[in-house]
């Protein structure tokens, strides 16, 4: 399969009868076990709600969510908000401006929490799209998407404290998503154009190492076990989940996911997170409406969860699962494996981000003995409140997310 060129950021092209969406990993806040166990469901059934920030990729606002509930939004973060991440404290969030198709944008917003109100943005360069922040919490790091004639290759480190930017590293090309290593030390960059994983030195200014070439057409998530040793990469064109050895820097052999091979051209998985222990990973399917549960390091799909139309991007806390449904402007969220509530109040939801330590009682759960891996699961449609929130009618949206260069 040829390499994909062009294709970036928040737009959509059709694929297979469905619409194909690049998501931001990398996006998610806690990465913490989502496996359901009865001795516990009662306890942390009863435990507070996390909180999680949702960006609207055709407005310019975040909705807020406690749990399954709809709370409030955050007006004016700019154009075409993509990516979020919340630092340390839980005291601001910082969101990709990724701007509309005629009207790139250059900025990311940072958000005070306390007051839900946006700030002064921070000019990095155009097309920013993932955002990430290493524990410390010094720092951001930034994918730049650049424009449609111009696609991009950068990423850049903001200081949180002086809102200094660093001069831009060369990455990839079309640099989709990044997760930065626990020590805080190292961002790896997927491209989803180059087929690699890029590593940026965390330093000031950082510096980029030698990329891992990879045997997928089109990295487009990547999350990094909890030991920094082993990272893993959804391939959005080839289905498949690809370990990579961070020490060696090889690629080992791919899964393909449930839907794949089952024959379903669409599975196109967008978002990838890791359990805190490292023994599992939640992938966000979004060709074919659902989440697969995977065994680590056995890399074999355990559980399948349905979503809504075109889940693209994951949020965890604790026993909370937070899907964004890219077309279906909905929010599913599972409180453990068997409860899940479809919610309204997003439109083309995009980005997830959790606040650290919303939720009381968070911690991880201990997985059931082994389940036959199921059947492939067809895509799902949720019947979901109003798109533009719970009991309203949607949102006008204003020009569609730029996009850049269509698929060739």
């Amino acid at each position: 399969m040829a390499r994909v060129e062009g294709r970036r950021g928040p737009g959509r092209a059709r694929r297979g009868g469905r619409s194909l969406a690049a998501a931001s990993a990398g996006l998610a806040g806690l990465a913490l076990a989502l496996w359901w166990s009865p001795a516990i469901s009662s306890a942390a059934g009863r435990a507070a709600a996390p909180t999680a920030y949702v960006t609207n990729v055709q407005l310019t606002s975040l909705s807020v969510y406690s749990g399954a509930t709809l709370v409030g939004s955050v007006p004016n973060v700019g154009s075409g908000p993509a990516g979020i991440a919340i630092d340390p404290t839980g005291t601001r969030a910082y969101v990709t401006d990724y701007g509309f198709i005629d009207q790139p944008s250059t900025t990311v917003t940072p958000v005070d929490l306390a007051k839900d109100r946006a700030l002064p943005p921070i000019t990095v360069g155009v097309g920013p799209l993932a955002i990430a922040i290493p524990p410390q919490g010094k720092f951001a790091v930034v994918t730049l998407q650049g424009t449609g004639a111009q696609p991009g290759h950068q990423a850049v480190e903001i200081n949180l404290r002086s809102r200094a930017v660093s001069p831009p590293v060369e990455v990839g090309t079309n640099p989709q998503s990044l997760a930065i290593t626990p020590d805080g030390q190292t961002a790896w960059v997927a491209s989803l154009s180059s087929a690699e994983i890029t590593p940026v030195s965390l330093t000031w200014p950082p510096r980029a190492g030698t990329p891992i070439p990879l045997p997928g057409t089109a990295p487009d998530a990547i999350a990094i076990s909890p030991d920094g040793r082993t990272a893993y990469v959804a391939d959005a064109e080839g289905a498949t989940l690809i370990p990579v050895d961070l020490a060696t820097g090889t690629a080992g052999t791919p899964l393909d996911l449930v839907c794949h091979a089952a024959g379903d051209p669409g599975c196109t998985p967008h978002a990838v997170v890791l359990s805190p222990n490292g023994r599992t990973a939640d992938v966000a399917a979004a060709g074919s409406g659902d989440v697969m549960v995977v065994r680590l390091p056995a890399l074999t799909v355990a559980r399948v969860l349905p979503a809504g139309g075109y889940p693209d991007a994951l949020g965890l806390s604790g026993r909370w699962l937070f899907v964004a449904d890219g077309a279906s402007n909905t929010m599913t969220v599972y409180t453990g494996l068997r409860s899940s509530k479809t919610v309204g109040g997003v439109t083309y939801p995009f980005g997830v981000a959790v606040v650290p330590g919303s939720a009381s009682g968070a911690g991880s759960v201990a997985a059931p003995a082994a389940p036959a891996a199921p059947a492939a699961s067809a895509a799902t449609g949720h019947a979901g409140l109003a798109p533009g929130g719970i009991g309203t009618a949607p949102v006008p949206a204003p020009p569609a997310p730029f996009y850049g260069a269509p698929a060739g």
